[in-house]
C-alpha cells in the first residue's frame, strides 16, 4: 500500500511523470457529494472527480458516478452501485470514496458502523469490482475545513482507519486523500482555504445562494482541483507499469478558470 504525504502549493505545478504505454482504460468513480459532478446552475460547487479529467492522462475516460448524499449503505441500497458494476469492464480503474454520510448516525438509511457495514460494504465493492477484472482503489474521504489554531482537525477518524482495513482486506490499494488534502490545505492557511470550500458572501443575484454561504464540507472549483491534483498524482504514484502515462501538468487555478467557463 502506498499512500504518501505531500504538501502542494495552491499554484504548484506537477512535472511530468515518465511516460510509460498507455492510459487507463477507464476510471470509474464511486462517491458522494465531494467527488460528484455538478450542473453549470450549482456553481461554483465542484467536486473533486468532475475536475479530475484535467489531470489524468490524455485519452482517459473518467465516468464519475459519485452521488450527493450517498454513504456505502445508500448507495447499495438505491442500486446505484449494481448499476456501476454493470459498467466495469476489464482493466477499468474503480476509485470509491465514502465516509462523510456513513458518520450519519442521524439518519438511518445512510449510517454504516465504521468497523462494522462501513468496512464491510468497502471490502464487498472492491472484492466485487476485482472478480469483472477492474483495479479497486478506496480513498479516504477529503478533509473538511475544520481548524483549531494553526492546524486542522482530521475529522473521519475510524472511518479513515477502516477504509484502509478494508483496502487491505480486500487486496485493494489505498489512497488516503483525509490526510493527503488535509496536509495540502494546511500549506494554503486559514482564511485562504475559505476560497477553495463553499465559501460566497451575500449577494442577491446568486440564485443558490443570495443570503451566502460558509459550507467547510464541500469545494469551490479551486478545492476541487487541488483535491483532484492530489488524487491524480496519487494514481500515478501506484500506477502499475503500463497503467498511466503520466500527468497532465496544469495549475490548480487554471484549472478552476476552466472549470468556471
Amino acid at each position: 500500500m502506498l499512500f504518501t504525504s505531500i504538501a502542494l502549493a495552491a499554484g504548484a505545478i506537477l512535472s511530468p511523470m515518465e511516460p510509460s504505454v498507455a492510459p487507463p482504460a477507464r476510471i470509474i468513480i464511486a462517491g458522494d457529494s465531494t467527488a460528484a459532478d455538478y450542473a453549470p446552475e450549482r456553481a461554483p460547487q465542484t467536486g473533486w472527480g468532475q475536475a479530475l479529467r484535467y489531470f489524468a492522462p490524455e485519452g482517459t475516460e473518467i465516468l464519475n458516478l459519485a452521488a450527493n448524499g450517498r454513504s456505502t449503505k445508500s448507495y447499495r441500497d438505491e442500486g446505484r452501485w449494481a448499476a456501476l458494476l454493470n459498467e466495469v469492464q476489464e482493466g477499468d480503474t474503480v476509485l470509491i470514496s465514502f465516509g462523510h454520510n456513513d458518520q450519519r448516525d442521524d439518519a438511518p438509511e445512510r449510517y454504516a458502523a465504521a468497523d462494522g457495514a462501513f468496512r464491510e460494504n468497502l471490502v464487498a465493492f472492491a472484492t466485487e469490482v476485482q472478480a469483472r477484472g477492474g483495479r479497486p482503489i478506496i480513498l479516504s474521504s477529503a478533509a473538511r475545513r475544520l481548524w483549531e489554531g494553526p492546524a486542522m482537525v482530521e475529522t473521519h477518524g475510524l472511518y479513515r482507519v477502516n477504509a484502509e482495513r478494508a483496502a487491505g482486506e480486500a487486496g485493494a490499494r489505498y489512497i488516503d486523500l483525509a490526510q493527503l488534502s488535509l496536509s495540502y490545505f494546511e500549506t494554503i492557511g486559514r482564511d485562504e482555504t475559505k476560497a477553495d470550500f463553499l465559501w460566497l458572501p451575500p449577494d442577491p443575484s446568486h440564485v443558490r445562494f443570495p443570503e451566502g454561504v460558509e459550507d467547510n464540507t464541500h469545494f469551490s472549483f479551486l478545492g476541487a482541483c487541488g483535491v483532484a491534483l492530489i488524487v491524480a498524482r496519487e494514481l500515478n504514484l501506484i500506477a502499475e507499469p503500463g497503467e498511466t502515462e503520466g500527468l497532465r501538468p496544469m495549475p490548480v487555478e487554471a484549472c478552476a478558470a476552466e472549470l468556471s467557463q
